[in-house]
């Protein structure tokens, strides 16, 4: 009887995971949450591997809205980034009008291809991986230094959400995000230079930009190849909690197992 009760109890709760559909390790969305580095200690840590590409973007009525910069670096040797590169993207906003409503423009979102996982790495040394860092003070490569748009400070992503597919992944750079009350990329601005970390080599990917207006020229930032498409090593909370399930399924059993037995 004891036995058919701990097993009952295991199957509840195993059922309890299975009911949930984000219990499943299907690929899902994942925040990065990026970490300051400064700019001194990026560049002992990477060296450029390639020129700066300066793409410019237009969105409908809004020519010559701003550009996009990205530069790949390589892993200096004998460090902790041996092996590994280093992708640097900066968004900036032209102080440019949008004809159709005689308003600045604005980003309000980037998303590009990123096809590799992000290697996670801790150059700070807080003691976890993080897998995606903002240069703090100073420069990054041939990148421009930071500015902020007028009245504002320097702008860096609300969010950054890795997107793992079947056979490609996508990042997406958030900078308009009303639960944080935070908005979009204003005009005039030079974002804060993002780093995600890849072992896998570069090409290059269209990069889409989101604003009111749709997008008519779309520039090009650098992005890795050929690597594996996978999740971000973390848990995820719901398979956590409905593992939690059987756990407690399991416990409960043990309590009722104790209590007959003491009886």
């Amino acid at each position: 009887m004891n036995k058919i009760t701990y097993a009952l109890a295991l199957g509840a709760g195993l059922a309890l995971s299975l009911a949930s559909p984000n219990a499943q390790a299907d690929p899902m969305v994942q925040t990065l949450t990026p970490t300051p580095l400064l700019a001194s200690q990026f560049s002992s840590l990477y060296t450029p591997s390639t020129t700066v590409l300066t793409a410019g973007y237009d969105f409908m009525n809004t020519p010559n809205a701003g550009v996009v910069e990205s530069q790949v670096f390589t892993g200096n040797a004998n460090t902790a980034a041996q092996g590994t590169y280093a992708y640097a993207y900066q968004f900036g906003v032209n102080s440019a009008m949008d004809t159709s409503i005689q308003q600045l423009t604005s980003v309000n979102s980037a998303s590009m291809l990123f096809n590799a996982t992000p290697v996670g790495t801790d150059f700070t040394q807080t003691g976890s991986n993080t897998y995606a860092y903002v240069v703090t003070k100073g420069q990054v490569g041939d990148i421009n230094v930071p500015t902020a748009a007028l009245g504002n400070v320097v702008q860096t992503p609300s969010s950054i959400a890795w997107l793992p597919g079947s056979t490609t992944g996508s990042l997406t750079f958030q900078y308009l995000n009303p639960t944080t009350s935070t908005g979009p990329l204003a005009a005039g601005a030079l974002s804060g230079t993002i780093v995600v970390i890849s072992t896998s080599p570069f090409t290059q990917q269209f990069v889409s930009l989101q604003n009111p207006e749709p997008q008519t020229l779309y520039p090009k930032a650098y992005s890795p190849t050929g690597g594996a498409i996978d999740q971000v090593p973390a848990p995820e909370p719901a398979t956590v909690l409905a593992w939690a399930g059987v756990v407690a399924c399991v416990a409960v059993s043990r309590r009722f197992r104790r209590h007959r037995a003491a009886a």
